[in-house]
């Protein structure tokens, strides 16, 4: 199977990326309030690790953003490659 140069996790981080700084948090603090680790976190923006779709919806409920906004954003991104 051929992968894309862009995976949709790539985009996806990003996007947290962008929301969690636009938000004022800093990593510990967006892992704080969904219940995950720092470092997790870290490893998710850096393309590191991909998340599950449960952890996908409790980044995005602690960013306040629906995640299916996040998956749209992040699908534009990983087009625009």
């Amino acid at each position: 199977m051929q992968r894309f140069s862009l995976e949709l996790s790539d985009g996806f981080a990003s996007v947290v990326e962008k929301y969690r700084k636009a938000k004022g948090l800093s990593r510990a603090a967006l892992a704080e309030k969904a219940g995950l680790h720092q470092t997790y976190i870290g490893l998710l923006e850096r393309g590191k690790r991909s998340p599950s779709l449960d952890t996908a919806q409790a980044i995005a409920k602690s960013l306040g953003r629906p995640l299916f906004r996040l998956i749209i954003e992040a699908e534009k991104i990983q087009m625009k490659r």
